[in-house]
């Protein structure tokens, strides 16, 4: 993970002020005292946010000595072309031009300095308030409190100081303000002492430790974090200590000549030894395992900035970064001689200096940082990061969390893990972003609307009462209807049409929308990240006879797969998980943002076969519009979802005319079929058979019984008058009986779904539509579609459809259909069959009915002897 954007040289001291000795910085200020005795105020201008510097690249040699150094860091998509790489070249340099032009108007300008030692001793050290413009000096012993803007003494905390380091006082922010806590060593003692300094209360100090801190030997360098103190000795070694009791705990020893070294950052102090740093936590006193990570060097350290996430070590040719997140070195920086930096420094940028310059270091923005995270997959870093950054006030902290998650979300994503995807997606992200992976989830725009569909959206703009007019046909011929097949995979077109935005339709679909995710990707890209997750499973050994060589791998939960298996279930899993996240939210969601979702469920219950589903979508749908579905539907030849859609959104005229048209059963039979079904004898389905058979056909055209239905409807209650649709109570849309959900799943031979819906109403099996047509006439007329075909496809498809209509017969005669009811024109259901499927698969179909009344007679009998008994009385023959 890359820390720095771009390096650049502030400013070189000249030689009568001396090389700097102590150095501290605060915002934009730098501050900076030398050997001897000079303190500086530097004033760093313009200098803008890393993010706004557009490019990562690296320059140097320019005409004020500045340096510019970095990686551009950035992933490029690969460029399809030589038309492309020529851009993206044309790109970079227009990016370095800018970056260059940026950071030429960065400039420092030392705005006072005064001599803080007459004797011209060295300035020891400087640290400045986190929270007030005063500055804290060391010289010639002596610890001073000055005003940082005009250098003008306020206080002097002691004259016998060793080294001191000031709390960093926004940890404090629960006690008053104002109030500093700085610890001293002696000059030449071992004690400890605590001050507290209060720039609110007329400036006092007061000895804060309620008692002495001896340490085993004078301490050469200190850091405090709240009330913890490390301490690092010449032989002593470091050792931790806590102020309120005074607790010691030793650390780290030390041998050699090497002196100790302490950098402190986010509630971690890192120690060098020998060619290693260790990091102890400074948020309480340690218990058990004291040392935390171990970073290994190549050369000796002189210095150490803690800037989490990144510790910055400089040795006399260079500066090496660490990523705390990683291993090994992140990058290597052209800094030499950097001996000073500002310990509990922040923002944007970082500033180190060696004995005469002064650099600045533009870091990577937390975004950019938390995507790197990401891109690697290192989730649970990505969120500590961002929580370790909480409180910094600049950072809109919640934003920042939001896109966090998203980024997350995509990650998962491309790992093949929807599920937790969707948890981090939550309610950050419009669903617009997730159906871009699924483009057939997206319905057409405006310009693909069909001639039918923009004849009824004309019928309603003009004013009319939604009501097509005359003009419009519902799709009559089927090679006028827009085709928009569900499964489709090409997203290039849509965006490369409406542009980066996707705005281009006002209203509609797409209202509202920002523009696409920039973590979003397309399914080209999300595949290859999904094979590439597939390479990460073992392989598994092939046997003699695999010859093909496709590589197998032992998937989790998947089994043994190949590669193209392996895509086939990430997209259905994704496609799931998709169906359940939109489910979720559904409710709650805008109307914006509803329309897609519903759309969405819509499609994919429709590609999952889920009729069931799907009509609930419709009926109890909230945003879904005409303009989305129309074509679609009628593309699927889903008339009766399309009058359903139509009825809930007012199109009632429309609706009557598409019912008549393309959903009642009368509108597949002739017109002479009702005036000659008045004379039994010349109705289709006596017709269609022998006269010596005719006997056999109206003992199957005589009601039932009751007692030998196996589950009887009520037909007396009021469930048998009118079916319901399915839908809740508080749904107010009254839509016609043939467009109720028995009629819906008979349509489709779904059966499965059907024997559910039975079990749950066992009344829907009698319903009976506007035309008095039963579930069976439905049934029957489904023959229609073998019809117009050859004899071959005709008896391939009839074959496999007669078996799926016995099954369906079966069931609903099982629950109370009954096959002798006509309809208001006298059409019995066999009529249907006969016009639909006559000849042999009359013959089946007829058959089949007449042995399934033998049996349902046979064991009506056998349960009327069976209750006899059971009463004491044995039947006389």
């Amino acid at each position: 993970m890359l820390a720095v954007k771009y390096l650049l040289k502030l400013y070189e001291t000249p030689p009568e002020n001396g090389h700097i000795s102590a150095f501290d910085t605060y915002g934009n200020t730098v501050f900076a005292g030398t050997d001897s005795g000079v303190l500086m105020r530097f004033v760093v201008e313009g200098a803008t946010s890393p993010e706004i510097v557009p490019t990562e690249g690296s320059l140097s040699g320019d005409a004020r000595d500045r340096h510019i150094s970095g990686g551009n860091s950035a992933r490029s998509a690969e460029a399809g072309g030589v038309g492309e790489e020529q851009q993206a070249h044309e790109e970079m340099h227009a990016d370095d031009f800018h970056a260059v032009s940026q950071l030429e108007k960065i400039y420092t300008t030392l705005v006072h300095h005064v001599v803080v030692s007459e004797t011209q001793r060295r300035v020891e050290r400087i640290q400045h308030s986190r929270t007030h413009k005063i500055l804290f000096v060391l010289c010639e012993h002596r610890l001073l409190v000055l005003n940082s803007i005009t250098f003008e003494h306020i206080y002097t905390v002691s004259d016998y100081v060793g080294t001191f380091f000031v709390s960093d006082s926004r940890q404090t922010s629960s006690q008053r303000v104002g109030r500093h806590v700085i610890c001293t060593t002696e000059t030449h003692g071992r004690e400890l002492r605590v001050y507290e300094f209060d720039i609110a209360q007329n400036k006092h100090v007061r000895p804060m430790a309620p008692h002495k801190v001896m340490l085993h030997e004078q301490a050469q360098t200190l850091v405090t974090y709240g009330n913890m103190v490390c301490v690092g000795m010449r032989r002593g070694g470091y050792r931790l200590l806590s102020l309120p009791d005074g607790n010691t705990c030793s650390v780290l020893p030390l041998s050699g000549d090497m002196q100790p070294l302490l950098a402190v950052g986010d509630g971690e102090v890192f120690m060098r030894y020998d060619h290693s740093i260790f990091s102890v936590s400074m948020r309480s006193m340690p218990s058990g395992r004291v040392l935390g990570r171990t970073i290994q060097l190549e050369d000796e350290v002189r210095h150490m900035i803690a800037r989490h996430p990144f510790l910055f070590a400089f040795t006399e040719s260079y500066c090496d970064v660490y990523s705390l997140y990683d291993d090994d070195v992140s990058e290597r920086l052209p800094m030499s001689g950097c001996l000073f930096g500002s310990q509990l420094g922040g923002g944007d940028f970082l500033y180190a200096a060696s004995a005469t310059k002064i650099w600045m270091a533009g870091l990577h923005p937390l975004r950019h940082q938390l995507a790197d995270l990401v891109e690697r997959f290192k989730v649970e870093e990505a969120f500590h990061l961002l929580s370790t950054q909480r409180s910094r006030n600049s950072l809109d902290w919640q934003a920042i969390e939001l896109e966090l998650h998203v980024m997350v979300g995509f990650a998962y994503l491309h790992r093949c893990r929807p599920k937790e995807a969707m948890l981090h997606f939550n309610d950050h992200i419009d669903p617009r972003d997730l159906l871009l992976l699924l483009p057939e989830c997206i319905p057409p725009g405006p310009d693909e609307y069909s001639s039918e569909l923009r004849g009824l959206l004309k019928g309603d703009c003009v004013g009319e009462t939604r009501t097509s007019s005359d003009g419009v046909d519902f799709a009559s011929k089927d090679e006028d209807v827009v085709n928009v097949p569900v499964g489709g995979n090409n997203v290039e077109p849509l965006l490369a049409k409406c542009g980066p935005d996707i705005g281009c339709w006002d209203g509609g679909f797409w209202e509202e929308w920002s523009g696409c995710c920039p973590y979003n990707t397309y399914i080209g890209e999300l595949e290859k990240a999904w094979l590439e997750t597939f390479e990460t499973f073992p392989t598994v050994p092939r046997s003699t006879d695999q010859a093909d060589g496709v590589i197998h791998r032992q998937v989790m939960e998947w089994g043994c797969i190949t590669a193209e298996g392996f895509l086939e279930r990430s997209w259905e899993a994704l496609k799931d998980e998709l169906v359940v996240y939109f489910r979720s939210r559904l409710d709650q969601a805008s109307p914006v943002h509803a329309r897609p979702m519903e759309y969405a469920l819509l499609v994919l219950a429709l590609e999952a076969r889920d009729h069931r589903e799907a009509y609930q979508i419709v009926v109890k749908s909230s945003s879904l519009s005409v303009e989305d579905c129309y074509d679609l539907l009628c593309s699927l030849h889903e008339y009766r979802l399309l009058a359903c859609l139509l009825y809930c959104r007012g199109y009632t005229q429309d609706a009557d005319r598409l019912l008549r048209q393309r959903v009642c059963v009368s509108s597949l039979l002739p017109p002479w079929v009702a005036g000659r079904c008045n004379n039994s004898k010349q109705s289709p389905a006596y017709m269609n058979v022998p006269t010596a058979l005719h006997s056999q056909l109206t003992r199957l055209l005589t009601p039932l019984p009751k007692n030998e239905c196996l589950v009887v409807a009520d037909l007396s209650s009021p469930r048998g008058a009118h079916s319901p649709n399915d839908v809740d109570e508080t749904h107010t849309i009254n839509l016609p009986l043939s467009l109720s959900l028995p009629m819906y799943l008979v349509s489709h031979l779904n059966i499965p779904a059907l024997q559910e819906l039975l079990a749950e109403d066992p009344d829907a099996a009698v319903i009976t539509d506007e035309e008095g047509c039963t579930l069976l006439h439905v049934l029957f007329s489904l023959f229609i579609s073998v019809r117009d075909l050859t004899e071959g496809e005709a008896m391939t498809k009839g074959s496999a459809l007669v078996g799926l209509v016995l099954s369906c017969a079966v069931l609903l005669l099982d629950h109370g259909a009954d096959v002798a009811a006509p309809n208001v024109h006298g059409i019995t259901c066999l009529d249907v069959l006969a016009i639909a499927a006559g000849g042999v698969f009359f013959d089946i179909v007829v058959s089949a009915l007449l042995a399934d009344r033998d049996v349902r007679k046979a064991a009506a009998f056998t349960n009327k002897d069976d209750n006899t008994l059971v009463n004491g009385f044995i039947p006389i023959a």
